[in-house]
């Protein structure tokens, strides 16, 4: 049975096995959800920082609009003791209002902690942002884009002082300064 997953929930991790993970009927999914896996709609960006992961499902939840997990490691994961303390997996965000969060897609996380989440939609709606969300999951706008293109690729300069992230079409890259 699928797992229902609310918003701040944490859960124990069991990893399954499957075959014929070539998935030529294109079934990987509903077999693993068959076996009691989470499924994650369009899971795309990823970023792992201090002992956590968080990576974006750009159209799940039940608006559709974009949920962002988080996964902590088991101290013992990969071995055969991982099940003696599993990891554990939270739903962190989930977007209900496109005002808020809408199709996010690459994901990094700022010196200062926040997340930093572009979004990746095409619809009637023009507007693609940068968005930040805090450690205790409040969603803010850090800067709107005006055109039909997504923005990717959030990353910081080694030194922490400079954003970098790219506009889809027309191809470009902007730099954003600090602090942060």
């Amino acid at each position: 049975e699928q797992p229902v997953l609310k918003v701040g929930d944490w859960v124990d991790e069991r990893w399954i096995d499957l075959d014929g993970v070539d998935s030529a009927q294109d079934d990987l999914r509903l077999r693993g959800a068959s076996n009691g896996a989470v499924r994650f709609a369009r899971g795309e960006g990823i970023y792992f920082g201090k002992d956590e992961l968080y990576f974006c499902c750009t159209s799940g939840g039940a608006a559709r609009l974009s949920q962002i997990m988080r996964y902590r490691p088991s101290p013992k994961e990969g071995h055969t003791f991982e099940k003696d303390a599993p990891g554990r997996l939270q739903l962190f965000i989930e977007s209900s209002d496109a005002g808020t969060l809408n199709f996010g897609d690459n994901i990094t996380v700022a010196p200062n902690g926040h997340l930093i989440v572009c979004e990746d939609q095409y619809t009637d709606v023009v507007d693609n942002h940068l968005r930040g969300i805090t450690p205790d999951g409040h969603v803010y706008s850090f800067a709107r884009l005006h055109e039909q293109t997504e923005l990717a690729g959030a990353c910081f300069s080694p030194d922490g002082r400079t954003m970098f992230v790219n506009i889809y079409s027309p191809a470009k890259t902007l730099a954003i300064t600090g602090p942060w």
